[in-house]
């Protein structure tokens, strides 16, 4: 599959995630005394049409559509179709939050008929993506030339683009994370949403105090202090040198502490072998991916397992593997040095996950990635944290970081300087002037 078309079938999950989402809110609002909940059909529903008008449609339509129709007529009625479909979300978007405003001030009147609309709107958007899918993206295979890829590819990675550059998807990823922590049932596609309780209530699984690490006479870490609490996705982020990679590497213990204390689920481990916290259930995805480049992607997947004895759950974890990352599954026997920089990422995550860590620690995973495999690995980092794992990311890309986490600190010359939910640092002053570039 070409770079453009994941891209889309990566907007068309996350569009049928939303759709999965109205499905449940459609059957609670089917039960008694049940009205629809405003503020989060509100969000679902700016979400669609903000996102099907302002980063779906333009590519679709600009680039892929165009081309298409300029190679073949085969399509002509098809692409139309899609076309009014795209125009059309606005009034079906207005038509449904007036209906579902009226149920709200009038319930139980006007129920049947909201709850209705609403599954009519599900199975038109969901026949949208499934005839995209199934027979524009193979037209699309068909006809177009290698030009005229290298242009649609060209564009779609354009991470400046006002329309879908990395300042939209910063925000729709945010925008997508409300809805997340908003809803109150399982939504599908590996996001679970639930309302999540306050961070005290989280207990603390991983406590750093007063750490310092020295290369040579050199101190890279200077008293260094962060908590991770469990089920939450905590970042650190700071500029390069700052020590965010040696802190990683401490907590796994790769790099040796020279003071301070690292706790573990309430175990000291600040001077325990790094194959013992393996066993305890610290797993990390270093720097660079550093994936076994000749063995299979499969071998590498088992590598992740090596503490484990379960082959019954090992296999089941793979397919489970297989199920997040799809093109692993078409690779699996293909010798991992092959894979391309994402793919290598998708792979180092997956086998850390093989160890079914209670802390994945996550190492600049955005490095050297174009920005649209940067957005696909980052929805698999929110999908993680949804699922309840704790998971630590050390992020040189302040904005990716600080949009998706719970909790954040930034780090400067081994020491941590600020912290924060991550909400908050991104709006901070100090950080949007140092990291954001605001």
């Amino acid at each position: 599959m070409t770079q453009a078309l994941e891209i889309i079938s990566t907007e068309h999950r996350s569009m049928w995630q939303l759709t999965v989402v109205l499905e449940e809110l459609c059957k609670h609002c089917a039960e008694p005394e049940h009205k629809p909940d405003a503020e989060l059909f509100d969000l679902i529903l700016d979400y669609i049409e903000q996102y099907v008008e302002r980063v779906h449609e333009p590519k679709e339509e600009t680039y892929l559509y165009r081309a298409v129709l300029e190679r073949s007529s085969e399509g002509n009625d098809m692409i139309a179709q899609f076309k009014r479909e795209h125009a059309g979300t606005p009034d079906a978007v207005a038509g449904l939050r007036a209906q579902m405003q009226a149920v709200v001030r009038d319930y139980p009147a006007g129920a049947a008929e909201f709850r209705q609309a609403l599954e009519d709107y599900i199975a038109m958007m969901r026949r949208h993506i499934m005839k995209e899918e199934s027979d524009l993206f193979p037209l699309a295979r068909r006809t177009l030339t290698d030009v005229d890829w290298d242009e649609i590819n060209s564009a779609f990675a354009d991470s400046a683009d006002p329309s879908f550059g990395e300042q939209a998807l910063v925000e729709f990823r945010a925008r997508m994370s409300r809805i997340v922590n908003q809803a109150p049932a399982p939504v599908g596609f590996g996001l679970v949403a639930e309302k999540k309780p306050a961070a005290e209530d989280h207990p603390v699984l991983l406590a750093v105090s007063n750490l310092t690490s020295h290369y040579g006479r050199i101190e890279a870490l200077r008293g260094v202090t962060v908590q991770v609490r469990q089920g939450q996705l905590v970042a650190l982020v700071g500029a390069n040198g700052a020590g965010k990679t040696t802190l990683l590497r401490a907590i796994s213990g790769v790099q040796k502490a020279s003071g301070g204390e690292i706790s573990f689920a309430g175990q000291d481990i600040t001077h325990m072998r790094p194959d013992q916290r393996v066993r305890l259930g610290i797993c990390q995805v270093p720097e660079g991916r550093q994936v076994f480049g000749p063995l299979t992607v499969e071998d590498n997947l088992r590598l992740g397992a090596y503490t484990r004895s379960d082959k019954e759950t090992i296999q089941e974890d793979m397919e489970q593997m297989y199920a997040m990352f799809p093109i692993l599954k078409q690779k699996f026997r293909q010798a991992a040095g092959t894979l391309s920089g994402g793919q290598q990422q998708m792979l180092a995550m997956a086998r850390a996950l093989m160890g079914r860590p209670k802390l994945l620690l996550l190492d600049e995973p955005s490095m050297g990635l174009a920005p649209l495999l940067i957005q696909e690995i980052f929805n698999a980092i929110i999908s993680l944290r949804e699922h309840g794992k704790t998971v630590f990311l050390v992020e040189q890309n302040a904005q990716q970081a600080l949009a998706i986490a719970d909790y954040a600190y930034v780090i400067e010359t081994g020491q941590t300087v600020l912290e924060g939910a991550g909400s908050e640092l991104l709006v901070n002053e100090q950080v949007k002037s140092a990291y954001l570039g605001i």
